[in-house]
């Protein structure tokens, strides 16, 4: 389709940058209003006199909230557009943010929490499709990569802010806060997100050709006369569900469904056990604390990394190399856990390394499909990742009480690492073997 081939080969204008721009704003707040709870739980479990079981589910509720709105909401976008899923999405967030505030109970607020998780989880991956295709191909990578620090870097304000909020305030401070940020989003959002002009051109709902001319002249291109030719993929009969289970694209989802899973399987373990692994091993409760900030720190400065890198080199020969520095990562970090300072170095790297590989998938995952059947693949993959991130964490636990030592279980680990790094090489090779027309660029234009 020449007019979109046309756009990404060129420089990204004002009015692409702006719509990247609202994106990352939106994925902040999604970080900060994911996060809160955890700054909240320990003043709202004194308040309310919580068990740990209880505060438990608490705290997961948003994880089960975003696992369903990415796999039943986020398909949506392939249907209704990009912009309509975000205004959408963004509704149901500020609802369960309010509701959050005015909360007198654990069983409230764990709705609430799942009402917001839920539309997070319909959000992220539909971002991710709205910045991808409103990306140059030159600069995807490197976008996407920056996209991706976005949501650490929200979870990260996040505790600057509830941390004198809370004390003096009360936990419903915090919540107050990421309910007006996510109003303030939800309006921006109604005003100035655009429709991403894939959907716009190959979906083709009612007055696409005048939405598309309208989104055309604020980016500098000449208005069409009528709807460009569709390539054939984008052309064939049967809905998002048939391209995405459908050879050869029913390999390549495979491929990419699993390698995220693995990658996100071993983030959450690291992300959840660390800190509690560290502090058991040095006595040090304090240890664990700093081992697991530096670890997140390593996250947003491994989304930025990759993101330089992007510019050079194919995001998934990059992804691939990510993620085998991972695995390596983790065996290093089973071997030596117990070596304070060299523990906290490596932590470092495993952020660095495990949050780099998100975002790789992120960049990878949109030149997999066509813009029929982009958000409806890249949700599941996102809502299959975040069931797995819920079932990881409990599985370690019963390692652990089974006797598991700690290095074994990060030696174990690696393994699904390793496992996504193959999967990505097999993706890359059916790319090659079969590439489809109307796919976006995956990877940079140089190597």
């Amino acid at each position: 389709m020449n007019v979109l081939t046309e756009i990404r080969a060129s420089r990204m204008g004002r009015f692409q940058i702006m719509a990247v721009a609202i994106a990352l704003a939106l994925i902040l707040i999604d970080g900060f209003d994911v996060a809160v709870m955890a700054y909240a739980a320990p003043d709202l479990s004194r308040e309310w006199g919580l068990d740990p079981v209880t505060l438990g589910f608490l705290l997961s509720a948003s994880l089960f909230g975003m696992a369903a709105g990415s796999i039943l909401l986020t398909p949506l976008a392939d249907r209704i557009g990009r912009r309509k899923l975000t205004i959408i999405s963004m509704a149901i967030i500020s609802v369960g943010m309010v509701l959050s505030v005015i909360s007198t109970g654990p069983a409230q607020l764990m709705t609430y929490r799942v009402l917001t998780g839920l539309g997070v989880g319909g959000m992220m991956a539909n971002l991710n499709v709205l910045v991808s295709e409103y990306a140059s191909d030159k600069r995807r990578g490197s976008i996407i990569g920056i996209y991706a620090a976005g949501y650490p870097i929200g979870a990260t304000i996040g505790g600057f802010v509830a941390g004198p909020l809370i004390p003096a305030f009360g936990w419903q401070s915090a919540f107050l806060v990421g309910a007006v940020l996510s109003v303030i989003m939800f309006a921006v959002s109604w005003l100035f997100l655009p429709e991403s002009l894939d959907y716009l051109l190959v979906r083709r709902p009612p007055g696409a050709l005048e939405k598309a001319n309208r989104i055309l002249a604020r980016i500098g291109r000449p208005a069409l006369s009528s709807l460009p030719l569709l390539p054939e993929a984008e052309h064939s009969q049967g809905g998002a569900v048939r391209e995405i289970l459908t050879s050869p694209v029913k390999l390549r989802t495979l491929m990419l469904w699993t390698g995220y899973a693995c990658l996100v399987a071993a983030y959450y373990f690291a992300n959840t056990w660390t800190p509690k692994i560290m502090a058991a091993a040095s006595g040090d409760d304090s240890l664990g604390v700093t081992v697991g900030v530096i670890a997140n720190f390593g996250g947003i400065l491994g989304c930025f990394i990759f993101s330089a890198l992007a510019i050079r080199y194919r995001s998934n020969r990059l992804l691939m190399a990510t993620l085998a520095g991972a695995a390596a990562a983790y065996i290093m970090f089973g071997l030596i856990f117990t070596q304070v300072s060299v523990a906290v170095v490596v932590a470092l790297f495993l952020g660095i390394l495990t949050t780099a590989g998100i975002a790789g998938f992120y960049a990878v995952a949109p030149g997999v499909y066509t813009a029929r059947a982009r958000a409806t693949g890249i949700g599941w993959m996102i809502g299959i990742g975040r069931l797995v991130s819920i079932v990881a964490p409990i599985l370690v636990g019963y390692l652990i009480a089974g006797g598991w030592q700690p290095e074994n279980i990060f030696f174990l680990f690696a393994i699904p690492l390793a496992a996504s790094a193959v999967c990505i090489l097999a993706l890359g090779i059916s790319l090659r073997r079969n590439p489809t027309p109307g796919l976006l660029q995956p990877v940079a234009e140089t190597s």
